[in-house]
């Protein structure tokens, strides 16, 4: 059973892997035909008729899985024109889904947690919905954030109240049930060689091993740890979205829309952008969401402890400093 188990874990990932990576080559294969500026007649014709800067940086899953089903939805089912309907109300909704999917992560039992990270999928569903809801109503075609806005602010809180509630859980889930550690023990051969060591030559020790649970001190630094690290990515992709919407997709008077569509279309913006894909709060919770999937939530745990660190300083400084560079270039330009 478990060596189907693996099997299939092997053949999921290899197929979701396989898919998201066609998509992100459709997605900037038409980036590199069309530019970022094109009609509607062009737009109709294309996978990926909106390529705003926070779709560029939103999580693979949700950008090529889940908004694509949402909006599908909204499209068969018109979920914006049924009364009582709002996005304020999904984002609600969203957060209550978190609760019971918190309630399944905390099980001793893999397989109702393993419906508890379906049922928190689903809550990430929610969480695009309440935009395209929005979007639909406001009659924009834009996929920008609201800064600032009520709605933005609901949903935002609804986000941060999920987020704590899938670390909590997890933090409950290994409390309960605390992985296990290898250690090394060194014993002597005979008893008492110890006491007889000052008069007598010992025999050389044997080293063993054996398994301990991690304590409880250890688990709960972890995972507050992932707590502050998925904080931090949050804020900062957020803080980068808008920088990048501000400088490269609001008309400026000071800098022509031509050169704005230049920048946005380098290389380097890609790059920067596409690191974010895969660097945000949203990508770290998909992440953890598999390896609870797949019982490695601790694995998991550590390696976002030992090298999670690192990498989301090496994108934040990457990304500053294109930021500037980019903003130089524009200036420069301008004069």
């Amino acid at each position: 059973m478990a060596g189907c188990e693996e099997s299939f874990g092997f053949y999921f990932i290899f197929v979701l892997l396989t898919y998201l990576l066609w998509m992100d080559l459709s997605f900037f294969d038409e980036l590199a035909v069309y530019g970022s500026n094109y009609n509607s007649t062009v737009a109709s014709k294309m996978m990926f008729p909106v390529k705003s800067v926070k779709l560029r940086m939103t999580e693979h899953i949700d950008h090529y899985i889940n908004l694509p089903l949402m909006e599908l939805s909204e499209e068969k089912l018109g979920i914006s024109s049924i009364p009582g309907i709002t996005p304020n109300v999904i984002s609600a909704f969203h957060f209550f889904c978190a609760v019971i999917s918190c309630k399944f992560a905390i099980s001793e039992h893999l397989a109702f947690r393993r419906i508890g990270c379906v049922i928190y999928e689903f809550r990430n569903q929610l969480d695009l919905l309440d935009g395209v809801v929005y979007r639909a109503q406001a009659h924009k075609k834009t996929f920008v954030s609201g800064w600032g806005s009520s709605g933005y602010l609901v949903d935002a809180a609804m986000d941060f109240g999920g987020g704590l509630l899938m670390a909590f859980s997890l933090g409950v889930f290994l409390h309960r049930f605390p992985p296990l550690k290898k250690v090394r023990i060194r014993k002597d051969v005979e008893a008492g060689v110890g006491l007889l060591s000052e008069h007598y030559p010992t025999k050389p020790e044997k080293t063993t091993y054996s398994f301990v649970h991690v304590d409880r001190r250890t688990i709960t630094i972890t995972v507050l740890m992932a707590v502050i690290q998925v904080i931090g990515r949050s804020g900062f992709w957020d803080h980068f979205v808008r920088s990048y919407h501000e400088l490269l997709e609001l008309p400026n008077p000071h800098y022509p829309k031509e050169l704005q569509a230049e920048v946005l279309n380098y290389r380097s913006t890609w790059l920067v952008m596409w690191l974010w894909k895969i660097s945000s709060a949203d990508a770290f919770f998909q992440f953890t969401l598999l390896a609870m999937l797949f019982d490695k939530s601790w694995v998991w745990l550590k390696m976002v402890f030992y090298i999670g660190w690192f990498q989301i300083a090496g994108v934040i400084a990457l990304s500053q400093l294109h930021l500037m560079e980019v903003r130089a270039y524009l200036n420069a330009a301008a004069l």
